[in-house]
């Protein structure tokens, strides 16, 4: 579950500067093919919008009415980290119009699409990849050596809606735990690890005591993170090593 984090102006430029660095290093996302159908969520501007270095810092642009902005990631649906035109930087969420989620594409991808763009594209260090396929709600984990993995496993999943996207590019696993729960949010799960920041693969939604309260996959249903079965979300956490690569797309 995401928290709310709140970015100072220089920590959004080390965000930014850090996801340019991984991208670079770990994914070479310029020859993506034409199958892979981008997730970018854009949103409309109907009423104009004032744009913000931070969630609490100094204006820095103003967006005029009738504008299309990227969003980029949100702070509880209430802030948007949003990218229009050549700049970047917070604006209020009551100024957006957040299109509705687009259903699921069911065409899935064969074995040897995923491992062909896999292995020229996608490099880590360590034995696995971990690939988000938000436009089909699956996450696909590749194990061997650079340029030789091969499927391990396919999962099913759930990613952020619209209004609470999870974060496209490529990053790096980190910590990970057991289990959480968040008393803000009345909400927790079990397996979670850590991709960026606030955004974890985790389980599906429990209650305090582990009952799960949504158990929705194969659509966007989550605040940001991206969710998995209890069984998958296990596997995960006991097979994936800290620093695998992660690309979101």
């Amino acid at each position: 579950m995401k928290k709310g984090y709140i970015f100072a102006g220089a920590g959004i430029i080390a965000v930014s500067l850090a996801l340019v660095i991984l991208r670079n290093t770990y994914a070479r996302a310029s020859t993506v093919p034409d199958i892979f159908r981008p997730s970018v969520v854009m949103a409309n501007v109907p009423k104009g919008a004032v744009m913000y270095e931070s969630v609490d810092g100094k204006a820095t642009d103003l967006i005029i009415s009738g504008a299309k902005v990227e969003i980029l990631r949100d702070i509880g649906a209430r802030w948007y980290y949003i990218r229009h035109k050549n700049s970047m930087g917070w604006v209020k969420g009551v100024c957006l119009d957040i299109p509705p989620d687009r259903p699921t594409n069911t065409a899935q991808l064969s074995d040897k699409v995923i491992t062909d763009y896999a292995n020229s594209a996608l490099k880590s260090r360590t034995p696995h990849v971990v690939w988000v396929d938000i436009d089909r709600q699956r996450v696909y984990v590749l194990k061997g050596e650079n340029g030789k993995r091969e499927i391990e496993k396919r999962i099913v999943c759930s990613t952020g809606r619209n209004k609470t996207p999870t974060t496209r590019g490529s990053f790096e696993t980190g910590d990970k735990g057991e289990r959480f729960y968040s008393e803000r949010l009345k909400s927790g799960a079990k397996y979670w690890m850590r991709f960026n920041g606030s955004y974890l693969f985790h389980s599906v939604a429990m209650d305090r005591e582990g009952n799960i309260t949504d158990p929705t996959l194969g659509r966007k249903s989550s605040g940001g993170c991206v969710r998995m079965s209890v069984e998958d979300a296990k596997w995960f956490y006991d097979n994936i090593e800290r620093n695998t690569a992660v690309w979101v797309y």
